[in-house]
């Protein structure tokens, strides 16, 4: 997992702090930075980023609004339209009301859209509602839970001071045409479920500290879980990335008085460039058939699976019906999309 991860920190605690769901796509983010680092000059930053390679069934979107600075000319309307197409109209409005003022010169927006069906879909007549149970004291909340008791890819991990549990649920394999193909980059979701209802903090801090961490978690072999059962949720989230990238210690590119940018335009504005605003909305909806996720930012090896040579374990019970942590990945480059936690399934936004 690449250092564009630690970025979630921040966002995350805050959205604990506040009861709130949060979602991060680190593949976008990188999208992002790459964008604009390639026009820094050593002075700006000095951190490598590379654009991640394109993968399919993922659908990047990129498009520059510049205002006489030599680039290509495009209204903000139509940077943020290329979006709402290429994420099928899920993401709206990306830019805030105040976002485009006299002073802004250009806006790099990226999209990014996941669509996947389940590679084993849930019975819709076997989802059942019952209490999500959140760990602030208040009421449980009464949601619809998927449900597949039976053999899944699943492994319990008891750490000291956290134990977590993980789920494997993979997404159909196909290719670009839609059509079955096992050559096809593999995508899963992987739900961690922290023993402790209070324990997703910790959960949080291990995915974006430890490096490989998610993929280091994902289950190894199938046995009997019984029962298994995931809330379903849909929600969006945005937040700022430029307070989480400036206590990361990338400052030099939002200080109008530090940061040199001239590698973006041919005619540099007599005032100079600096980044004014990093911002990230993704939304991520998760049903009987499969996972929608999008995200939008402006301006390993794969594991093998064989015949367990242990006997196999005792039964094990899933039921993520406390806060639980989430990443939607693929395997052939040990790639996160996603990751994010779920505090309330029955709040959208």
């Amino acid at each position: 997992m690449d250092q564009c991860t630690r970025v979630a920190w921040f966002p995350g605690m805050e959205a604990i702090a506040k009861h709130s769901n949060f979602l991060f796509s680190p593949m976008s983010h990188r999208a992002g930075l790459a964008r604009t680092a390639s026009s820094w000059t050593a002075r700006s930053i000095s951190r490598r980023s590379s654009r991640p390679s394109p993968l399919p069934l993922i659908r990047p979107r990129h498009g520059p609004w510049t205002s006489r600075t030599g680039l290509r000319r495009r209204s903000p309307r139509r940077t943020i339209s290329s979006i709402e197409r290429a994420t099928a109209g899920r993401l709206r409005n990306v830019l805030p009301g105040d976002a485009v003022g006299r002073t802004t010169k250009i806006i790099l927006a990226n999209g990014l859209h996941f669509k996947a069906t389940w590679a084993r879909r849930f019975d819709p007549s076997d989802t059942v509602r019952r209490d999500f149970l959140r760990h602030d004291g208040r009421p449980p909340v009464r949601v619809p839970f998927l449900s597949d008791a039976g053999r899944q890819y699943a492994e319990s991990f008891d750490a000291p001071g956290l134990g977590f549990k993980v789920l494997q649920c993979f997404y159909k394999m196909v290719g670009r045409d839609g059509r079955l193909d096992f050559g096809a980059p593999c995508f899963s979701m992987l739900v961690f479920l922290p023993h402790r209802r209070d324990g997703l903090a910790d959960l949080l801090r291990l995915a974006v500290t430890q490096p490989d961490f998610v993929m280091r978690c994902v289950p190894r072999r199938e046995q009997l879980v019984c029962p298994c059962m995931v809330p379903k949720f849909r929600f969006s989230f945005k937040f700022d990335v430029r307070n989480a990238l400036r206590q990361l210690g990338l400052t030099a590119p939002f200080n109008k008085d530090v940061a040199d940018l001239s590698g973006m335009v041919s005619n540099m504005p007599p005032e100079g460039l600096y980044v004014s605003a990093v911002r990230q909305t993704s939304a991520v909806e998760v049903d009987e058939e499969g996972t929608t996720a999008v995200a939008a930012m402006y301006s390993a090896s794969s594991p093998t699976y064989s015949a367990p040579e242990k006997p196999p374990p005792p039964p094990m019970s899933f039921v993520a019906d406390h806060p639980f942590m989430f990443a939607i990945v693929e395997y052939e480059k040990a790639e996160v999309l996603f990751l994010g936690h779920v505090m309330d399934p029955s709040k959208e936004d």
